[in-house]
């Protein structure tokens, strides 16, 4: 008989309330969190084999997710907007794949420009936001899914769909895709634990392989 067993890392509840929501920018509800790495039999949860990590708040209505910290954001009182965990990583992701092939090109940072406009609801990374990103990149010594492994748990199933589509938009950008910067995407998104088959779905969901 065919086992198939794994791990698999769960979002669990502990607490709730209302706050300010950065990306909502309206008062609604959240909830408090942690993860906890599952083993899995035939993609079940069966029992923890970790213990609690990565304390987040997620917006129940927008799905954000934010460090615990946002509980005490007064847009009023704050100089800066925060920034949920999908936009810190969609931006660092974006700016692993302009460093990817080691040079930098103005027109990749237009392009990054738009597609994290376009993933985001039409927030801004400006250029002068992009190269002092691509600043701080620069000295981390890990790559795409090294990055996303460490902050997958900040990361819920709607936001790693996205991240992958972003991805695939910046390695499609040159109008093809070809089979290394495929195994590359294939590789991510299994770091993200989606499969063949759910990346597939995703990409489906794209009418072209480049922003318009």
């Amino acid at each position: 008989m065919f086992i198939l067993f794994g791990s698999k890392d769960r979002a669990v509840e502990t607490d709730s309330g209302q706050f300010h929501c950065p990306n909502c920018n309206l008062k609604e509800e959240y909830g408090k969190k942690y993860v906890q790495d599952w083993f899995t039999l035939f993609f079940i949860p069966i029992f923890p084999i970790s213990g609690k990590k990565n304390d987040h708040i997620e917006c129940k209505k927008c799905e954000s997710i934010y460090h615990l910290d946002v509980i005490n954001y007064k847009p009023a009182l704050n100089d800066e907007e925060m920034e949920s965990e999908y936009q810190k990583a969609l931006k660092n992701v974006l700016c692993l794949m302009i460093l990817a092939d080691n040079k930098v090109e103005d027109e990749e940072l237009n392009i990054v420009s738009d597609i994290y406009n376009k993933l985001t609801n039409n927030k801004k990374f400006t250029k002068n936001q992009i190269e002092k990103n691509l600043a701080l990149v620069k000295k981390s010594t890990k790559n795409v899914q090294e990055y996303l492994k460490k902050i997958k748990p900040y990361l819920n199933a709607r936001h790693r769909e996205l991240v992958v589509k972003a991805m695939y938009y910046v390695a499609s950008s040159d109008g093809h895709l070809d089979a290394k910067e495929s195994k590359l995407l294939m590789k991510t998104a299994s770091v993200l634990d989606m499969t063949a088959a759910h990346v597939k779905g995703v990409l489906s969901e794209l009418d072209q392989a480049k922003i318009n």
